[in-house]
């Protein structure tokens, strides 16, 4: 719990920022560093680490980890790594797991032994990876894009819709919104009251707004016809 890149998923994000009970720009401004990255082009949340030796803020002496329960997905599912593949080929996502073991963690002394199935039951895994897959989706959805590059107009809609859920809600259920218009009452109705379904809602916005039927598509549809 010292010393790491901890890059916190929408999910994660959702989760603490609940536990804390804080806003998420509460959340994000006192807690994580924002960063793009120089390969994706896309907003990268990670979370702060603390004082001269790097520790988790969450860490404390005599309590160990004090958000446990809401625990990022990566502490849960350490000292297991998951991939996650999806084509176009395929429905759904096909996943692998492989151990990441380093010398200085004492689980592995324990004698106890767990299937990958055990552990991700055992850990409360499942809900991270649904949340997980679906924002895979809108990464996929930009590499078949093709354009590495975003303006930071794109930045900030990838930014609020993804990790900023309360800034969300307030642009898109209060603020003159044209696309709040065109869902259905029903849809408004669910995303106002469950923040996980308006998460999911979020994200897919972005995916919808930024990478189709937008100037990012065109320009890699029209590349592909000069070429």
């Amino acid at each position: 719990c010292h010393d790491l890149n901890l890059i916190l998923t929408p999910y994660d994000i959702l989760r603490l920022k609940k536990c804390l009970g804080l806003k998420s720009w509460d959340f994000l401004k006192r807690y994580t560093s924002v960063h793009v990255g120089p390969g994706s082009g896309l907003p990268v949340v990670m979370l702060k680490m603390e004082g001269a030796d790097m520790k988790c803020p969450f860490l404390e002496t005599g309590k160990g980890c004090t958000v446990y329960d809401d625990r990022p997905g990566a502490c849960r599912t350490y000292p297991l790594a998951r991939i996650s593949c999806r084509s176009k080929d395929r429905n759904g996502v096909e996943e692998f797991y492989y151990i990441v073991k380093e010398p200085d963690c004492l689980g592995f002394q324990d004698g106890v032994e767990w299937t990958v199935e055990e552990w991700v039951k055992n850990q409360e895994i499942k809900p991270y990876n649904e949340i997980n897959d679906i924002f895979g989706e809108l990464l996929q959805a930009k590499i078949e894009v093709g354009d590495p590059s975003l303006t930071a107009d794109q930045i900030e809609i990838f930014y609020r819709g993804c990790y900023d859920l309360d800034e969300f809600r307030r642009f898109f259920l209060k603020g003159p919104n044209l696309d709040r218009y065109l869902e259905s009452g029903e849809i408004i109705r669910k995303i106002t009251n469950d923040e996980l379904e308006l998460l999911k809602y979020g994200i897919r916005w972005v995916k919808k707004r930024l990478f189709q039927g937008t100037c990012l598509t065109c320009k890699a549809t029209h590349r592909t016809r000069q070429t």
